[in-house]
């Protein structure tokens, strides 16, 4: 049995690679340290800070930062792409290197597979964790016992079995009581990101000097959140409703009514969104065009330190700097046809045609929805918002109407995940 060390004390009191409900400053500060640099390469040396250490001696080194680490992990997923309430399977591979002859025997313990989601903003430079999930590597993988000679030792240390061991494991990813809830994933736009990773860590402890360490490799995937689909594909109690009404230039004293109506708040990502459109022509013109545009509003919320209470210890979310993007994502634009008994022909030009001085017209009209459009609720540093802006007018110098709906968008996968086993 060894006495005590600094790095046998730092270990035991970190734990793990991301602390529970740790502080958004030590959030960031871990996942930089564990993720490494845009090329996911580590800085020689990197190490993990302890909770409550006092200095920065108490460190623990990440093993794979090591120019030659003795212990070396990987996982291999079958896929990338995993909803909740489905299996993340795959294998795991550890390499325990022979030792040299002035190199200690090594023991490793605690071995855990993590997926992780967090979000980025300001090109990864502030970082969140919101989604988090373990298990042990000996509940993912019975053949977890494989790697060790002998029984633990009174810390749960084993001693290692050298060379390269391949481990099937399989994850169960909980629709409940996990930490946070998975949003989906979003292509980086406008300096944001929502990531997640798939990452495997073990303990390392050098039995002759005590020094301890964390070996830990991740690969990114996607998770998505498992949605009922009844619900979410069910009408509103009340349509999603707007009204706008106003007179047009040189259209005289009378106005144009526009109520434009969304039979459902949830719309799914790459289906056909269809709005309800009336009018309601009092004008002497004639309403000749209808546009559909759906507009992504991205909500940044940089922290600021300064904004914070002041003689306060903990980080106030609203302590920030607000700013906001909004991009056109979608359009479609329906133009007026010809009027019905065209002369000499079976049929008309266009199926719609307008709505004329003192008509009403009620119709409907479709909307072709990204099939990379996804809504995200602010969790700390970003949110993603949808609006479809129904616009009408009686030509290029005539004032336009327009009403906007707010609507929510999903992914299929949410609703109809994969087949999943373990």
């Amino acid at each position: 049995m060894h006495d005590w060390s600094p790095e046998k004390a730092s270990l035991s009191r970190h734990g793990t690679l991301l602390t529970a409900n740790a502080t958004p400053s030590r959030n960031a500060a871990e996942l930089k340290s564990i993720l490494g640099n845009s090329n996911a390469r580590l800085k020689p040396g990197a190490s993990i800070v302890p909770v409550g250490a006092l200095s920065s001696a108490e460190s623990t080194s990440l093993e794979q930062a090591k120019p030659r680490a003795r212990v070396e992990v990987d996982v291999i997923p079958e896929t990338n792409i995993f909803v909740q309430g489905g299996y993340i399977n795959g294998t795991i591979k550890i390499r325990i290197r022979p030792r040299s002859r002035t190199e200690s025997e090594v023991l490793i313990s605690d071995g855990k597979i993590r997926v992780v989601g967090f979000e980025c903003i300001q090109n990864e430079k502030e970082r969140h964790t919101f989604y988090q999930q373990s298990v042990s590597l000996a509940d993912a993988s019975p053949s977890a016992e494989l790697l060790f000679d002998a029984p633990p030792d009174n810390e749960g240390f084993y001693a290692a079995k050298e060379g390269v061991h391949v481990l099937p494991f399989s994850m169960y990813l909980v629709l409940e009581g996990g930490e946070g809830t998975p949003k989906g994933t979003i292509s980086p736009h406008s300096g944001i990101a929502i990531r997640y990773i798939v990452m495997i860590s073990v303990k390392v402890r050098e039995v002759e000097t005590d020094r301890r360490s964390i070996a830990h490799f991740y690969r990114d995937c996607e998770v998505w959140p498992r949605l009922n689909p009844s619900a979410m594909l069910s009408p509103a109690a009340q349509p999603i409703r707007g009204s706008a009404a106003k007179s047009l230039l040189m259209g005289g004293s009378g106005k144009v009514g526009l109520t434009a109506s969304l039979h459902r708040i949830y719309w799914v990502a790459g289906q056909q969104g269809c709005v309800k459109v009336r009018i309601i022509n009092k004008s002497k013109k004639t309403i000749k065009n209808l546009t559909l545009t759906l507009l992504r509003s991205t909500v940044a919320y940089k922290p600021n330190p300064h904004l914070d209470v002041e003689g306060s210890d903990e980080h106030d979310a609203d302590a920030c700097q607000t700013s906001t993007v909004q991009k056109q994502v979608a359009e479609c634009v329906l133009e007026m046809g010809q009027r019905d008994h065209t002369r000499g022909h079976a049929t008309a030009k266009g199926w719609w045609a307008g709505v004329r001085p003192e008509e009403t017209s009620e119709f409907c009209h479709f909307l072709s929805i990204p099939s990379d459009a996804i809504t995200i609720p602010r969790a700390r540093l970003l949110e993603i918002a949808y609006n479809l802006r129904v616009t009408i007018s009686a030509g290029p110098i005539a004032s336009n109407i327009h009403v906007v709906l707010p609507i929510r968008i999903i992914n299929f996968l949410s609703i109809d995940p994969p087949p999943s086993f373990p």
